[in-house]
């Protein structure tokens, strides 16, 4: 398989296990996108710090439907695994030009970085807006998963498969939250 096939299949698994974990886990956004990209890529942070990183956020910034809790997550996601400071992180400089880039993508692919924008459509409904937040949730993460490649190509090849490769039922995410108290 070609790097660039491997690549296109790491990213895919990426968007599907956020996809899987906003869903059966009941996270949000942002969340979701921060927990499977800080587990898949080896960015160091338990996952109580990622919950409470992630969750101001959702709703477009804690429920104000200002900025996009997926662009958000998406964006700290890719900060903290390409950040100034980690291992083989970018330069300040890159790092904002790696950041406006998933921006400009993530614009280019849904119209807005707004949640009002992007969830309006959906006020009638609330099952509708949460399988539109589902997608917007994996193209935020299959997106940051596609510029840290691009950025650091190498780091293919230290992800997590196993955990990646996963997909947890709703009966089996709320067993991991009963067991954590254990």
């Amino acid at each position: 398989m070609s790097s660039e096939n491997n690549h296109e299949a790491l990213i895919q698994a990426i968007r599907q296990r956020t996809e899987n974990y906003y869903d059966a886990h009941g996270l949000c956004c942002s969340e979701a996108i921060l927990f499977v990209v800080n587990r898949g890529f080896g960015g160091g942070l338990g996952d109580d710090m990622v919950r409470r990183l992630g969750a101001g956020f959702c709703g477009g910034m804690g429920g104000g439907d200002g900025a996009c809790g997926a662009l958000s997550g998406a964006v700290a996601a890719l900060g903290l695994i390409l950040g100034p400071g980690q291992p083989l992180g970018l330069s300040k400089t890159k790092m904002r030009q790696a950041a406006k880039k998933l921006h400009d993508l993530f614009r280019a692919a849904v119209g807005s970085t707004v949640c009002h924008d992007l969830t309006a459509p959906y006020a009638d409904s609330r099952r509708a807006r949460l399988k539109s937040c589902l997608a917007i949730t994996g193209l935020g993460a299959e997106l940051c998963a596609r510029v840290i490649l691009e950025c650091r190509p190498e780091f293919a090849d230290k992800v997590d498969l196993p955990f990646l490769n996963r997909r947890d039922t709703k009966t089996q995410a709320v067993i991991q939250k009963i067991s954590a108290y254990f």
